[in-house]
């Protein structure tokens, strides 16, 4: 392939990333600054469907609860919040697995026109300005995440920290299919129902009640 060949391929590449990005941030309802806490239990498992409603209390999330017309892989992603990788070569995979979404996020992440800083294993951009700060604050979104890269509109809280830090893991895990589920489960569930969402808002969850 000639140099401008792949000059433009990349190009493309580049902009097509951005522009997902932005279509993600535009598409998804704006809730709080701060992850909405998932009526759930803090074992991470999905709350089973014989459960009586009545026992989970008057909460604004209860319509969260799993329900008859989710099949039971969205019940168990819903509360799949996978640890971090243990060994140096289980994080070595983990970084290179999740590499097309960490690569997205590098390019929204220059973007907001602030340098990065290392944070809990991530590159974390804060204070984000530029486009990808201004969708943000937009839609009321406190940050976003893709791949190892995590873009906030100021210095997370350990809270909303352990949110976003769950969605690495899951591209961790996923990697390539982290975002054709994602975008899947987005158009069949809506952001608050997401499975992926729901188990961020555990780890959010835990982290506050730590």
């Amino acid at each position: 392939m000639r140099r401008g060949a792949r000059t433009s391929v990349g190009g493309a590449a580049t902009f097509g990333a951005v522009v997902a990005v932005g279509a993600w941030l535009r598409t998804r309802p704006a809730p709080a600054d701060e992850p909405v806490v998932e009526p759930a239990d803090l074992s991470g498992a999905a709350i089973p469907l014989d459960r009586p409603r009545a026992s989970l209390g008057a909460t604004p999330d209860a319509h969260l609860v799993a329900r008859p017309d989710e099949p039971p892989w969205v019940r168990a992603l819903a509360g799949w919040t996978p640890p971090a990788p243990r060994t140096r070569l289980g994080r070595v995979l983990a970084y290179v697995w999740a590499a097309p979404a960490t690569f997205g996020g590098l390019v929204v992440g220059l973007l907001t026109l602030r340098r990065p800083r290392v944070r809990d294993g991530v590159l974390l951009f804060a204070d984000a300005g530029g486009l990808p700060g201004a969708l943000l604050a937009r839609r009321r979104f406190a940050a976003t995440t893709l791949g190892h890269v995590v873009i906030a509109r100021a210095d997370p809280s350990p809270v909303l920290m352990a949110h976003e830090l769950a969605h690495t893991r899951q591209a961790e895990r996923l990697g390539p299919l982290m975002g054709p589920l994602y975008w899947y489960l987005l158009a069949r569930y809506g952001y608050p129902r997401h499975p992926m969402e729901r188990a961020a808002r555990i780890a959010g969850r835990r982290a506050r009640g730590a």
